[in-house]
């Protein structure tokens, strides 16, 4: 079904006529009987486009480093990507430079046009069985999704060969959807689609500034909450790209910044990782896994409540509430068995706060944050500007986004060129 919707779309914006008798048309595909199908074919590109973005940003950040031999991974991981790279132009294959904007992009254009066609649709066409409503708010919440990711992850982005939209604009856009899952989730009684998106829209808000908001939406999720990436062993698609990226290929490695970490001289489950004993072809480099990420079909969370307790914990800094702040750090440490208690006494704001960057560091460790961290809370990027880059020469650059690639600056006639 995801080719055909591909080939509709790759038809609808071809100016030059053709014919294929075998092929279906949009009339064919966009009708109310497809309608579950759409939206499950537009979830699984997000799911894809998730799976690369967290291998793609762990890699320009301090999550992971480059392992492999080659140029365009170099720039990758030394911060000096250039705006021609398969970062803005590759699709959801196995490539060595994790995809980023065209999968978001693509992911984003699917569930807007489904969640168009479901509006347009009346609950009277759909399917026996088939909750119009419950569709719609999947789908904005997922739409939401890919926004927060493109301004998370992008230094700019287009909508719909749209002018070149700031982070800001980008999550504008992702709080609209999320709004308008939370309202269809709701009138469906569709409990993990309100909490995804309400969550969604807690990060959205802390995106934006607005501590405050995004606390209240926080405040809402329950414990045990977690929404995951549903995956595939033979699908490549559907597969935890971190897997194949590391343990399947040796394109990566677990930076040594997140080797070895301890709490309380105890190692963190959090962040466990395995020296693979395997060389990578770049110079110097040692292969270390993700252990949470031990195989194809290792789950991935897109959203979980020990997030939604450290939105809490930040809010409450915000607030001057220290107290209330380690309160909401111990409930996201709880999640895992045997992790002991933080407290806040005699501590600063200052150190409360350091507290909770070290704890989503740590947390959401390759789970897709860390880069829209370090520039929202403005994190040193380590190793600095101007060290010299070991396995492939040169000096780490200053990138702490994806610059708008050559693809969307070159054919989008409302971006100045």
């Amino acid at each position: 079904m995801l080719a055909l919707v591909a080939g509709v779309a790759c038809r609808e914006v071809t100016t030059l006529e053709q014919s294929n008798p075998g092929s279906l048309g949009a009339e064919t595909v966009y009708t109310p009987q497809n309608a579950q199908l759409l939206v499950n074919g537009a979830i699984g590109d997000f799911e894809c486009a998730f799976s690369r973005y967290v291998t793609g940003s762990g890699l320009l950040t301090d999550e992971l480093s480059d392992a492999i031999s080659n140029t365009t991974n170099f720039n990758y991981d030394r911060r000096t990507i250039v705006s021609n790279e398969s970062y803005g132009t590759a699709g959801c294959g196995n490539n060595q430079q994790p995809p980023i904007y065209t999968t978001l992009s693509t992911a984003r254009g699917s569930l807007d046009t489904a969640l168009a066609r479901l509006r347009g649709w009346t609950d009277a066409q759909m399917p026996i069985g088939v909750n119009r409503t419950k569709l719609i708010g999947q789908t904005a919440a997922y739409a939401g999704y890919s926004l927060v990711l493109l301004g998370e992850g992008m230094c700019s982005a287009a909508i719909n060969v749209g002018p070149e939209m700031t982070p800001a604009q980008l999550f504008g856009e992702a709080k609209i959807r999320f709004d308008s899952a939370i309202v269809a989730a709701t009138a469906a009684s569709d409990a993990t689609t309100l909490n995804l998106a309400t969550l969604g829209r807690a990060r959205t808000l802390l995106d934006l500034g607005d501590a405050a908001n995004a606390e209240k939406d926080a405040q809402k999720i329950p414990a045990g909450f977690v929404v995951n990436m549903s995956t595939d062993a033979v699908n490549s698609r559907r597969q935890n790209f971190v897997f194949i990226s590391i343990n399947n290929n040796s394109w990566s490695t677990v930076d040594p910044s997140f080797r070895g970490l301890t709490i309380n001289g105890v190692a963190d489950p959090r962040v466990a990782v395995t020296n693979s004993g395997k060389a990578g072809t770049a110079a110097g480099t040692q292969v270390w896994t993700v252990d949470k990420y031990n195989s194809f079909t290792a789950l991935m969370p897109i959203a979980k409540y020990a997030e939604a307790q450290l939105i809490i914990a930040e809010a409450r800094v915000a607030a001057n509430d220290l107290t209330g702040a380690a309160a909401a750090i111990n409930a996201a440490r709880a999640t895992h068995p045997g992790l002991p208690t933080y407290s806040a006494t005699g501590l600063t704001a200052a150190d409360v706060k350091a507290q909770i960057i070290e704890e989503r560091r740590r947390e959401l460790f390759l789970e897709g944050h860390r880069l829209g961290d370090i520039r929202r809370l403005s994190i040193p990027l380590t190793p600095a500007a101007g060290t010299a880059y070991g396995p492939g020469g040169g000096t780490y650059g200053s990138q702490s986004c994806f610059p708008l690639p050559d693809v969307e600056r070159i054919n989008n006639p409302n971006i100045s060129k």
